[in-house]
């Protein structure tokens, strides 16, 4: 595949058929390139701004052999470096918490919240030691739709350029202002993009789900390439017995036609994905651990302070929707259990699966094969 591959505007005719490499869901040196091509250089959600709302509050990201610390300064912005101390490297925080500062647990060098180094025990013993040139190492941090993002490359874009034209279509929705039903990390025996070319794949959708939601899909959704990102909109059945609900339980806005009538679907590269309606939101981001095996992080949403019939229709999707994620999981079990046999050294896409062609178009292009 090269780059040209990302030219998919939509299902139908302009879409076209494409084949990947089955390597690239078993291939242990593969996924070597993925984590520094890709993940080392990409924006990456760690977690939901009010998880750190306090001055002091910390989470640490845990992935590819990196450890980050995002915390609530005393300034209220958020920062974020690596969770290692620039005495001997000792790893300072773990998991969540909230701290006045940051002291590390093998020789009590400490840290202030905007990571300098405040204090030194015995600090006569070192020659040379400048403690102002000594702190934190710092890691790019911003937020955007309620979540704090972190990249570890210098170079690399902001967030906003990185998700140019997704920003625009997603404001409407106020995903800052959504509040979590349910929140799991999920391990999986399966490679890391299994899980999220499952999603936006609607080709399979008769045959896993035909009990489920097949009936409410009349037809395979348009999808629209937003530089590396991809928008696939589905309407769900008939929106005439909806209307009367969205005019009583659905906030935010002011939303298009189509945004209230259909449920939009967002894969924003490389790992997070955003299924969205105005009174609900679902978030898959996944993580590779090995060549096949992943960590789905899930999260449901709600519109914060909703009540009454908002709240039950809130529930009510959140409910049907595990049981759809129950029968994903089965299939890609056993699609990641025949592919690993090597049998297959290509596989042939179908039009309904172009997400799948256009996510691996962008992936070449990142990994440069």
């Amino acid at each position: 595949m090269t780059a040209s591959d990302t030219n998919i505007l939509q299902f139908g005719k302009t879409a076209h058929v494409r084949r990947v490499p089955s390597h690239r869901y078993t291939d242990s040196n593969y996924l070597e390139l993925e984590r520094q091509r890709v993940f080392q250089r990409a924006w990456l959600a760690v977690c939901r701004v009010d998880d750190i709302a306090q001055p002091g509050s910390y989470r640490t990201f845990e992935q590819f052999g990196e450890s980050v610390l995002v915390v609530r300064n005393e300034r209220g912005g958020v920062s974020a470096f690596h969770n290692t101390c620039r005495h001997r490297g000792s790893k300072l925080l773990d998991g969540c918490g909230r701290v006045r500062e940051i002291q590390c647990p093998y020789h009590g060098w400490t840290y202030g919240l905007d990571g300098g180094l405040q204090s030194v025990p015995r600090a006569d013993g070192f020659e040379h030691l400048h403690q102002s040139r000594m702190s934190l190492f710092p890691v790019r941090v911003d937020t955007w739709a309620g979540f704090v993002w972190i990249n570890l490359d210098e170079e690399a874009p902001g967030l906003h350029d990185a998700l140019s034209g997704v920003d625009n279509e997603l404001a409407a929705y106020r995903l800052e202002e959504m509040e979590p039903i349910q929140r799991k990390v999920i391990p999986l025996p399966v490679n890391w993009k299994t899980m999220l070319e499952n999603v936006t794949d609607f080709y399979h959708v008769p045959v896993v789900h035909g009990r489920t939601v097949s009936w409410a899909v009349d037809e395979a959704p348009d999808m629209k390439s937003l530089g590396d990102h991809t928008r696939q909109r589905l309407d769900i059945a008939a929106y005439g017995w909806r209307r009367r609900l969205d005019r009583m339980c659905t906030r935010g806005g002011p939303y298009t036609d189509k945004q209230l009538t259909a449920l939009h679907k967002y894969l924003l590269f490389p790992n997070f994905l955003i299924n969205v309606l105005p009174y609900h939101l679902t978030v898959m981001q996944v993580f590779p651990v090995e060549a096949q095996s992943c960590e789905l992080h899930y999260g449901f949403y709600r519109r914060r302070g909703a009540r009454g019939l908002e709240r039950l229709r809130g529930y009510g999707t959140w409910l049907a929707s595990r049981y759809i994620l129950l029968e994903d999981l089965k299939i890609i079990e056993r699609f990641q259990a025949g592919v690993s046999t090597g049998r297959l050294a290509t596989q042939q896409l179908h039009l309904e699966e172009a997400a799948i062609s256009h996510f691996h178009g962008v992936l070449s292009r990142w990994v440069g094969q």
